[in-house]
């Protein structure tokens, strides 16, 4: 799609266009892993990693102003198109804990725990060598905390979600604009969501299952260099599924 030689323009002259960049490079990575893991008995995991990708011609959705005159009217209109950097890197840590409680009485020893906790730190030189940026779509925190119960044919899991903000687009300003790199910049805020799944086997082939996404109905907002600066904001809502199914 990057790559398509095309060009969207709106109905009128100032509308926002869309273009592909047949010149553009595909990025590639050369990736450094380092981990540790211990397992618990009976069933459980610690574990712990570090990583280092370095990206060669990485690829932003970049965006300019550009100004056209028509019929003795001059008209400004955002154009976007992929380009490449120079060059990145993403380096961090990801630490990991699973462990069932089955030393536990009765109907706790059915429960268990799943976390993961990851921190991300990236950095990216922008086209045409005017500064550097974290890498497009590249959060700094993401962490997932479930609780989980298996007995008697009963699987539930209870997960929370976390993604910290991170960068969409990069916005080119105008050298005479007084825009400061960085300040229109586009970027999707934090979300947080809470999910429950359940199932349980009526028999060998049986089965009913529920599942119910975005228990705490939160939102995820798009913003320009600053979270006042509101362009979209989401509601997914709540959905609900339930059902049987039949193994043969």
């Amino acid at each position: 799609m990057h790559t398509a030689p095309y060009r969207i323009i709106g109905e009128t002259e100032a509308s926002d266009i869309s273009e592909g960049n047949p010149d553009v490079k595909a990025a590639y990575a050369h990736n450094f892993d380092l981990s540790w893991e211990h397992y618990l008995r009976p069933l459980g995991l610690v574990s712990a990693a570090l990583f280092y990708k370095r990206i060669d011609d990485p690829l932003f959705v970049a965006s300019h102003d550009e100004t056209v005159v028509v019929e003795g009217v001059t008209y400004t209109r955002n154009v976007t198109r992929a380009e490449n950097g120079s060059g990145g890197s993403l380096r961090g840590a990801e630490l990991t804990w699973q462990q069932t409680f089955d030393k536990l009485p009765g109907l706790l020893n059915g429960f268990g725990i799943y976390a993961n906790y990851t921190y991300a730190k990236s950095n990216a030189d922008l086209p045409f060598g005017i500064g550097s940026t974290e890498l497009p779509g590249t959060s700094r925190t993401n962490y997932n905390v479930a609780l989980t119960f298996e007995k008697y044919g009963l699987n539930a899991r209870l997960a929370y979600n976390y993604r910290s903000k991170f960068i969409q687009e990069f916005h080119i300003p105008d050298p005479d604009s007084g825009v400061n790199l960085g300040d229109l910049d586009v970027y999707w805020g934090d979300r947080a969501s809470l999910d429950f799944t359940a199932s349980y086997n009526i028999n060998r082939n049986w089965r009913v299952f529920a599942e119910v996404n975005n228990i705490n109905d939160t939102r995820q907002v798009r913003f320009q260099g600053t979270r006042n600066r509101v362009l979209e904001m989401e509601s997914f809502g709540r959905s609900w599924l339930a059902g049987v199914s039949y193994k043969f």
